[in-house]
């Protein structure tokens, strides 16, 4: 089902630094758009996304760890409690998923959003920025083998 054509180009350097930087921002679409191309090899694909996606996830990672500190610093200013319906519903997901699943958003949501989460609510836990990592593997596997398996099962039936 995999087919692995001898033709095959890698990617160049370029293209190697679009999917590195598109997959830091939105990986759910980025392997997609690499897998249609049909023009470079499937791991080279997840591998790239991964990577990409994980050293944008350490970047917002601490960016999100920095903003919750800063946060707090002028929250022991002012004593003021804000409560909004999606403050709530973070806090739901948080405390429902715990830090694998708060980190497995960064799939659906998006890379910066979902690291920024993992940083305010999880910024002590060593496990965090592993769990990141291992999370934009995961997507970036999983979303490159599973368009491919779907875009080779669906390809002969429009030949």
């Amino acid at each position: 089902i995999f087919e692995q054509k001898t033709w095959v180009m890698e990617m160049s350097f370029l293209e190697a630094l679009g999917a590195f930087g598109f997959s830091g921002i939105k990986l759910l679409f980025t392997p997609m758009g690499y897998v249609l191309t049909d023009a470079f090899p499937l791991l080279e694909i997840a591998l790239v996304c991964g990577i990409g996606a994980g050293f944008s996830a350490i970047i917002f990672f601490f960016i999100g760890k920095a903003l919750d500190n800063v946060g707090q610093k002028k929250q022991s200013k002012k004593k003021k409690k804000i409560n909004f319906k999606r403050n709530r519903k973070i806090i739901k997901i948080k405390d429902k998923f715990k830090l694998f699943g708060v980190s497995m958003t960064i799939g659906i949501i998006s890379v910066p959003v979902g690291s920024i989460l993992v940083g305010k609510y999880f910024g002590k836990n060593k496990k965090a920025i592993p769990t990141l990592i291992a999370a934009s593997f995961i997507w970036s596997f999983g979303v490159t083998y599973i368009t491919a398996f779907i875009y080779n099962v669906l390809r002969p039936l429009f030949s």
